[in-house]
């Protein structure tokens, strides 16, 4: 009965040592910007460039702001309003405001869709960013395009252009 036990706290150990250092190798480095998984911690993502990093840290930012502005206009056109992807936001440019510290505007091209990716148009959005938070400045609608017939049924009235 003891040899059990024995064996059993041992085996206990040597699962609990294990369990720790897989663990361990789950923490994420930002300094490196390496990222290991949860369920396989042999696979390591590659380390992402300093651009892409701070771009993705843009979009994270903005993506409410743009979701908002887009809602706002399509609202009056659609009854099921458009999403829009992240990852394709073009930005257009990136001003500092001479003589204000922190202060910026930034413009950038979004294509909202509906459905599988249909774009219903680009837009260019327009932002003031400081200190206190950001500000939709302008949306202006660039370009529409038309829906196949069997999504027609969301449009509340034509966009501008179509």
């Amino acid at each position: 009965m003891k040899r059990k036990f024995i064996f059993a706290s041992a085996s206990s150990i040597l699962v609990l040592s294990l369990s720790i250092s897989v663990v361990a190798n789950k923490i994420i480095n930002l300094s490196d910007m390496e990222i290991q998984t949860a369920s396989n911690s042999s696979q390591i993502y590659s380390k992402e460039s300093d651009e892409q990093v701070y771009y993705n840290l843009f979009v994270t930012l903005l993506y409410p702001y743009v979701e908002e502005a887009i809602d706002n206009y399509y609202d009056e056109y659609m009854i099921s309003l458009p999403g829009e992807a992240p990852y394709s936001y073009k930005f257009i440019s990136i001003r500092k405001i001479p003589e204000l510290n922190y202060s910026y505007t930034v413009e950038l091209e979004v294509q909202p869709y509906v459905g599988p990716h249909l774009s219903v148009g680009r837009d260019r959005i327009t932002f003031k960013i400081n200190l206190e938070g950001v500000k939709i400045e302008k949306f202006e609608h660039i370009e529409s395009y038309e829906l196949p017939p069997h999504y027609q049924d969301i449009v509340k009235k034509k966009l501008p252009g179509t």
